[in-house]
């Protein structure tokens, strides 16, 4: 099932069964562009989720990933559940300093080349 269509529990389960097998968890992140909503419907409001730029998520997620690899020293690996091309070249970087990148995939009929060739492992969702 495609992760839009899919419940926030089902998701969660999800990670939890797949992410055991390539990693310990130690930190855990989830993202949502709420642009589209209005601030009374999610209950919340911040500057970020609200500035209407498509690229937000985005460069919260790319900024978490860089910090979390700079904080946890090889081979504490980082996973990434995302078929976006806007994360290959984190990916390389992190490759190139010798970290390993678990990266689930959506199942979708496009997800680049350039990421999947990149990671350590790719697992599909």
């Amino acid at each position: 099932p495609c992760i839009r269509n899919l419940q926030g529990h089902a998701i969660v389960n999800g990670i939890r069964r797949i992410a055991p097998v390539f990693v310990d968890v130690t930190s855990f992140k989830a993202y949502l562009n709420i642009s589209s909503q209005s601030p009374m419907s999610v209950g919340f409001h911040s500057d970020l989720q609200s500035s209407g730029r498509k690229d937000v998520v985005d460069m919260m997620i790319l900024v978490d990933i860089l910090v979390f690899a700079n904080d946890h020293p090889s081979p504490a690996p980082v996973t990434l559940i995302a078929g976006d091309r806007d994360y290959v070249y984190a990916v390389l970087t992190l490759r190139l300093r010798q970290k390993n990148v678990v990266l689930i995939v959506p199942p979708a009929p496009n997800i680049p080349q350039s990421l999947e060739s990149q990671a350590s492992v790719m697992v599909d969702w």
